[in-house]
């Protein structure tokens, strides 16, 4: 009976390192899916990196993750769902709507705006320490054309 129990028990572990060593064979098609989506979500450590670059343990956690998910015929939608609703929407590398233009649109304005003001604060100081007098004196004028006659 003992002898019946062990290869029962020798039985479980190889079966459950057999699942556990499992590869998930990806297609072409799921392979563009899985590429895509581990560059869209961010490493939520850090907050800095897309997870397909980020090599700490919860992007190498969420990259067997999303294989996983892809292997099992997920959308990108429902996987982008499942990390939203688990991070929000600050794990994804493109926020949804329209707050992803404003991030690419406030630091031209913002540029434009202050070479405007600079323009303008430029223009005004010029203006104001500008000549007093703003034509020569007549007497000045005359003695230059009688030596530049003189020339020719």
């Amino acid at each position: 009976m003992l002898r019946l129990m062990q290869i029962v028990l020798v039985a479980l572990i190889v079966l459950s390192a057999a699942f556990a060593l499992e590869e998930h064979t990806l297609t072409a098609e799921q392979m563009d899916r899985y590429d895509r989506l581990t560059h869209e979500l961010i490493a939520p450590c850090c907050w800095r990196e897309p997870i397909a670059i980020h090599r700490s343990q919860e992007a190498l956690q969420m990259l067997d993750e999303v294989e996983k998910l892809v292997a099992d015929g997920r959308s990108e939608e429902e996987i982008k769902n499942v990390y939203i609703a688990r991070y929000g929407p600050r794990i994804l590398a493109d926020p949804p709507g329209l707050s992803k233009y404003w991030l690419y649109l406030l630091p031209f304005s913002l540029l434009a705006w202050f070479m405007v003001g600079a323009v303008l604060r430029l223009r005004s100081l010029v203006a104001r320490t500008g000549p007093t007098q703003a034509f020569a004196p007549p007497e000045l004028l005359a003695q230059v054309r009688k030596e530049t006659e003189n020339l020719y």
